[in-house]
């Protein structure tokens, strides 16, 4: 079996809350459609969900078709975009982050090659498409990009006497107990996802073996390297510290008492996430989350590791369109590449993909946003997520795994054992 990219330099999309149904619908002077469009995607939170439903709106009156938008929450769309694909079909244009995920939908035939029939790229950032490109051919539109950091609130830091974001690992063990003492949170974690953890491993991969390391590993099926053991065990030993929240292992990332509510609520210190991290702060608090107090700073660095904090784990939202979706879906891709509905999807909290700088695109860009075109900026490579990057069957054994490991359920070797056979399998 081909073995997808395990180094991707495309930059997620959010996970939400409630699957929600909208029609968008426009007839012409026959009164009926002639064509009908599934859009499924998992920005159900405002302010997204209505821009996504304002658009479809738009596009459907133009076009004279209709458009079915359901926006679904993050884990609710996994579980359900699995059973439509082993039932042999998929929407006409759903949410995709590409790699290996992606590549087993490919193979199966369920997906539309779009490679010769979409003509709107050439704004397109290039290294936003490579986790869409599967043997060279085209799979997918990328809407949003973005890297994974620590989102901290420098107001807690400061008053546990914390000056500056540490930058070494050790720093980091030293910055967590310094918070734990002065009575607060170090991390939210919505443990019973499984991939906000996942997050954790794969950075401390990344930084003990480098990107070359992790990338040659996956090409090998193999994860046997003592780099794998390490990282496994410097996971164990921030467990071992007790720096999430009480509850964090049945705690989610996205509902009221999950993760990023934590975080906008001030009730913990930091969360590792992606760029859609301040605005889901926002809409599971119900407030306005930490404010100009929010900031954010690279993984720290392992002394002595192959790795450097300029790589970065990361990856993007895109559309991908079902095999047999009408040839009409192409059109309305390149609808949402146009620069005014990317310039929208950026005042809403994404980071665009039409221009290398979004700046180029919203130069009044927030500050959150900013940081995160700062830090991509400083990028010299980039990992995709491994639950993404991987064939369902390794990504989800990485999930699994790591949350054993941070549940002291399994050991470092117990981790490397697991994912090795579902390498094995897999071969």
């Amino acid at each position: 079996m081909r073995k997808p990219q395990s180094r991707a330099r495309a930059v997620l999309a959010a996970g939400a809350a409630a699957a929600v149904a909208f029609t968008a619908t426009a007839c012409g002077d026959s009164g009926e459609s002639t064509a009908d469009l599934t859009w499924w995607h998992i920005q159900n939170e405002d302010p997204m969900k209505t821009t996504w439903a304002e658009m479809a709106d738009e596009w459907a009156a133009e076009a004279d078709l209709t458009v079915e938008v359901e926006p679904i929450a993050n884990e609710a769309f996994k579980e359900r975009l699995a059973t439509s694909a082993q039932s042999g079909t998929l929407p006409d244009l759903y949410q995709t982050w590409g790699g290996g995920v992606l590549a087993e939908q490919v193979e199966a035939g369920l997906v539309r090659d779009i490679t010769d029939d979409v003509d709107c790229l050439d704004k397109v950032n290039p290294i936003t498409l490579e986790a869409y490109t599967i043997d060279d051919r085209l799979y997918a539109v990328p809407f949003d990009q973005g890297v994974v950091g620590f989102w901290y609130n420098m107001d807690l830091f400061a008053e546990a006497g914390i000056d500056t974001p540490p930058a070494t690992w050790d720093e980091f063990l030293g910055a967590v107990e310094q918070l734990k003492a002065a009575g607060i949170t170090p991390i939210a974690l919505g443990g019973a996802d499984q991939w906000p953890t996942h997050y954790y491993w794969t950075y401390l991969v990344m930084r003990t073996l480098g990107l070359d390391g992790l990338e040659a590993a996956a090409e090998a099926g193999d994860f046997s390297d003592p780099g794998f053991t390490e990282a496994g065990q410097k996971l164990a030993d921030l467990a071992a510290l007790e720096p999430f929240q009480e509850g964090f292992e049945s705690a989610t990332y996205d509902q009221a008492d999950g993760q990023a509510a934590l975080m906008g609520e001030g009730g913990a210190a930091m969360e590792l996430m992606g760029q859609w991290a301040p605005q889901a702060q926002r809409d599971n608090s119900g407030t306005d989350g930490p404010g100009d107090a929010l900031s954010f700073f690279p993984f720290p660095a392992i002394e002595g590791g192959a790795g450097t904090t300029t790589e970065f784990l990361g990856g993007g939202g895109g559309f991908a369109a079902g095999a047999e979706s009408p040839d009409e879906v192409v059109d309305f891709m390149c609808f949402l590449l146009e620069e005014d509905n990317q310039a929208q999807v950026v005042k809403d909290g994404n980071m665009s993909t039409v221009a290398a700088d979004p700046a180029a695109v919203v130069p009044d860009m927030n500050n959150e946003q900013q940081l995160v075109v700062d830090a991509m900026a400083t990028a010299t490579g980039t990992q995709l997520y491994l639950d993404q990057a991987y064939p369902p069957s390794i990504g989800s054994t990485v999930n699994e795994a790591s949350e054993g490991l941070v549940l002291g359920e399994i050991s470092p070797e117990d981790f490397v054992a697991m994912v090795n056979e579902a390498w094995a399998a897999e071969k």
